[in-house]
């Protein structure tokens, strides 16, 4: 074997390695990521349990709860965004309340979820053109996240009670899941 046909080997045995490696990083990381996470469904409970960070006890607020999004992808054409509860970055101080807590906590996830949807809608109208790049993921995700903080602040921008906020904004955000 001649000394450029290693070297081509070994150029190619490389390339295979990164690409193996780019494409189980994801699945990796994704794995290590369930055992904190909890992913939204539509039955999806939260849990005291679930609320795992050290509390704040400097807090006035009694709970802090951590949704966001995430983006699960190799390539454009497997991109997928989900809607999480992050436990590790989640605490509670006192449960006494925790079923109104809960509902306001479970409003949030679905205005997260109903996001993620929207994100996956415009992944859909683009994931197979040409003329697009993995990198515009990060505009069009720029785009949608302001938007949900537009609608966040909203909601907790108000001087209504916990319950009637939670009437006012529910059927609002089922519309968005549909």
């Amino acid at each position: 074997m001649t000394k450029t046909q290693k070297i081509v080997i070994a150029i190619i045995s490389v390339i295979i390695i990164g690409i193996i490696y780019w494409n189980t990083r994801i699945q990796i990381e994704y794995y290590f990521l369930k055992k904190h996470v909890v992913f939204w469904s539509e039955n999806v409970e939260i849990k005291p349990s679930d609320f795992k960070a050290e509390a704040n006890l400097n807090s006035d607020s009694n709970e802090s709860w951590f949704h966001g999004l995430y983006l699960k992808s190799t390539n454009l054409k497997d991109a997928e965004v989900k809607a999480l509860f992050d436990q590790n970055k989640s605490w509670i101080k006192d449960t006494t309340d925790f079923k109104e807590l809960m509902k306001m906590q479970k409003l949030r996830f679905d205005l997260y979820e109903s996001f993620a949807r929207k994100f996956n809608k415009e992944i859909n109208k683009i994931k197979y053109r040409d003329d697009i790049l993995y990198s515009d993921l990060e505009k069009i995700g720029t785009k949608i996240y302001a938007e949900l903080l537009a609608v966040e602040d909203s909601i907790y921008k108000t001087d209504l009670p916990i319950e009637e906020n939670i009437d006012y904004w529910r059927p609002k955000i089922n519309r968005m899941l549909e």
